[in-house]
């Protein structure tokens, strides 16, 4: 039993060339775009810096980065930074047209690198979400709109491409992977064409967008499309999926195999298995008979009211929200009292699943008394 900083370890003294690119490697560089690089790779029209230099460049600005203990999600990118560019697989890789826009009013999360690889083929890396909480609520506001991260998507792979004549890959965690698919299946044709593989590890199916599937171009690319989820996943099950995704065994629990340092590997394959699980089960059974029952009106309604309960916590992020304490419990559970509109009920529902079946809160008795507080709410 394995993960991906252990491949890197294993299989790091082999060059592209000596063992060609795979899913794994896909997963390391779809994971790299995590890393902060502002200050440290190029921008578009700024030329490109090869990893080792990006690396000692990183660490020079932030020297304690790879040991600094969180428990948030992507907590490791620097030590995977560090792990790549001592490679012979990938420390002679050149990243280049940096981008990074993040801005709560707006709602959007969009970040994405350029990886230009020792094969001679680019891996576009879509940055996917985090653990904050504006970055899970555009996931959900997939379901009703088209984000502001999917435009920047299909910009960026425009930009980045102009000029090219190379193949090309594109992928991402989280949000990452649906922002690879979104881009492949809208950009102009003759970009779309020279894509090798689209990687989607973990990332939410179509909402609002998804006719889409229904378009030539997706179907033109619809077998280079790679999907990967956890047994119990939850972000890579919302909403419709393009294709049929291979399920990996993960060591953790709940919402935490959202985190793919977890799962697991055999060798330079993941070790999978037959099916998804019950919790995984039941949270995409409830969304989506939830959702083809409301209106694109609704859903928007829905979603604030969902996330209203979580900011009400005083919480950034959804790691910040396992120590919130008896003031942000008391606000949430305040708040979730004053939806009295056809979403209640729902985002009680939600809610709950979140802290109980997913056990994400199991160590904090706040929350306990949160739970008992929908259950309260549930039987009235």
């Amino acid at each position: 039993m394995s993960n991906f900083l252990d491949y890197l370890t294993w299989r790091g003294d082999l060059t592209l060339e000596q063992d060609p690119f795979n899913d794994i490697d896909a997963l390391l560089l779809a994971t790299l775009s995590y890393v902060d690089f502002s200050e440290v790779v190029p921008t578009f029209g700024g030329g490109k810096i090869k990893l080792k230099d990006a690396a000692e460049k990183f660490f020079e600005l932030h020297p304690d980065a790879d040991r600094e203990v969180s428990k948030e999600f992507i907590s490791y990118g620097p030590a995977l930074l560090r792990g790549l560019a001592g490679s012979a697989r990938f420390g002679g890789a050149y990243l280049l047209n940096y981008v990074d826009d993040s801005d709560v009013g707006r709602e959007i999360q969009f970040s994405a690198v350029e990886i230009d690889t020792s094969d001679g083929v680019s891996f576009f890396s879509y940055r996917g979400t985090d653990d904050k909480i504006v970055g899970w609520k555009e996931d959900f506001n997939l379901s009703y709109m088209t984000v502001p991260a999917e435009t920047e998507a299909v910009t960026y792979l425009h930009k980045a491409m102009a000029g090219k004549l190379g193949k090309l890959r594109v992928g991402g965690h989280s949000k990452g992977g649906h922002l690879a698919i979104y881009a492949a299946s809208v950009a102009n044709d003759k970009f779309a064409d020279r894509i090798i593989n689209i990687y989607s590890f973990d990332g939410p199916g179509f909402g609002y967008n998804k006719e889409i599937m229904l378009t030539e171009q997706f179907k033109s690319i619809k077998p280079r499309i790679k999907k990967f989820i956890p047994q119990t996943s939850i972000v890579g099950r919302l909403l419709t999926n393009a294709v049929v995704p291979v399920i990996v065994r993960s060591n953790e629990q709940g919402i935490m195999q959202h985190d793919p340092l977890s799962w697991q590997l055999e060798g330079k394959t993941f070790e999978t298995c037959s099916s998804t699980d019950n919790i995984s089960d039941a949270f995409d059974e409830s969304m989506t008979i939830w959702l083809n029952g409301m209106s694109m009106d609704d859903r928007k309604v829905f979603v604030d009211e969902l996330f209203s309960v979580f900011e009400a916590s005083g919480c950034e992020t959804l790691s910040a929200m396992t120590k919130v304490g008896v003031r942000g419990t008391r606000s949430m559970i305040v708040r979730m009292r004053q939806i009295r509109n056809d979403s209640g009920e729902k985002v009680r529902a939600l809610v709950k699943m979140f802290f109980v079946n997913f056990n994400a809160m199991k160590d904090s008795g706040n929350m306990l008394g949160l739970v008992a507080n929908i259950t309260h709410n549930d039987n009235r």
